[in-house]
């Protein structure tokens, strides 16, 4: 069921009565997760899967057992921090602020390099499908399993954006033997309708009288790529932008791979789901559709405890965003700028959820 109160998010009521962050002795909150602590924390680098996957691992500094949570990248060259090459105005990623701020409350939190990313030494060619996204996931989990201050019996697996389609199928490989998975500014589409309709919605302010015509034609291509068919990004369209945008989805050799992603559809996925979901999304995210993708991924899991929270204030990246959403240009959202910092309605929400998560029988 989707936990809610007054027609609102059960969680956006409780983020607004959260108690103030309190910094406490380490010793005396060791082997808990509380929203209202700030523990001391430390970070290490690690690598699983015969040293091919790097990551970094943040925990409290405290003896103790912790949940266990990971953290699954988003789409394109978003590396362990959610820093991306094509974002270059900052490297102050929303992954790393996040996997420390949860560490603090008392979590032992590993994201890492994603294939085809940073220091990962696995290639996205020839025969490899997206499944890869799928068994580094259990593989960051096997590491966390092994180790002496994680507690095994309450391990999430947190997905951003596209990294929320692998979260699920992790989900769906793990069973019971995780306590839940979080799922944040994830879509409830395929990806390649979400980037159809970013690409519309661009065009129909551009040049409204071309649009029609224009998609026609990348559907076509797209149509023709997942059948197995040559794609000519040049013959396709003259627009250059939207030849670069096929380029790098269609590039022949990832091909295997971009057709299973493009068109896996996460709604059946969580319909087997039967464990505790946390579905997030920031009201001010101009990549995902708040309120649709949002209420699909939540009616699609409906054999489980499902709590949705819309922050008010907060972007896709999680980030407190001032501007109305109507101000925000994919041109000036300003991911990563040094100055920006994590939405607090929605560390909190995702806190208290992992804390009543952690706390049922």
């Amino acid at each position: 069921m989707i936990a809610r109160s007054h027609g609102l998010p059960l969680l956006s009521i409780l983020a607004a009565c959260a108690a103030p962050a309190s910094t406490v002795p380490p010793a005396t909150h060791a082997s808990s997760f509380d929203p209202t602590l700030t523990l001391p924390i430390a970070s290490e680098d690690v690598a699983f899967m015969d040293g091919n996957v790097p990551g970094t691992l943040v925990h409290p500094t405290a003896p103790g057992k912790y949940p266990g949570i990971i953290f699954m990248a988003g789409s394109g060259p978003t590396d362990r921090n959610w820093n991306s090459a094509l974002l270059p105005e900052g490297t102050n990623g929303s992954g790393k602020l996040l996997a420390e701020a949860l560490a603090a409350h008392g979590a032992v939190v590993l994201r890492f390099d994603k294939a085809g990313v940073g220091g990962n030494k696995h290639a996205l060619t020839g025969d490899v499908t997206f499944d890869i996204y799928r068994d580094e996931g259990r593989a960051a989990l096997a590491l966390l399993r092994q180790r002496p201050d994680v507690d095994a019996a309450h391990l999430f697996v947190a997905g951003h954006s596209e990294g929320a389609y692998h979260a699920a199928r992790v989900a769906e490989a793990e069973g019971p033997a995780i306590a839940g998975v979080l799922l944040l500014s994830g879509a409830g589409r395929t990806l390649e309708s979400i980037l159809l309709a970013q690409i519309e919605g661009q065009l129909r302010t551009a040049m409204p009288t071309q649009t029609d015509a224009v998609m026609a034609s990348l559907h076509t291509a797209f149509d023709d790529f997942a059948a197995g068919k040559p794609v000519d990004p040049d013959q396709v369209t003259q627009i250059p932008g939207l030849r670069m945008v096929l380029r790098s989805a269609m590039a022949p050799a990832s091909a295997t791979l971009a057709r299973g992603l493009l068109r896996f559809d996460p709604l059946p996925v969580l319909a087997k789901l039967q464990l505790p979901i946390f579905i997030y999304n920031g009201k001010k995210d101009i990549q995902v559709d708040p309120a649709i993708d949002t209420e699909a991924l939540a009616a699609a899991a409906r054999r489980t405890t499902v709590v949705v929270f819309l922050a008010p204030d907060a972007n896709h990246v999680l980030e407190n965003e001032p501007r109305a959403k109507a101000d925000i240009k994919p041109t000036d959202a300003g991911y990563n700028k040094p100055d920006r910092v994590l939405d607090p309605a929605s560390v909190d929400a995702i806190s208290r959820w992992i804390a009543t998560t952690i706390s049922k029988p």
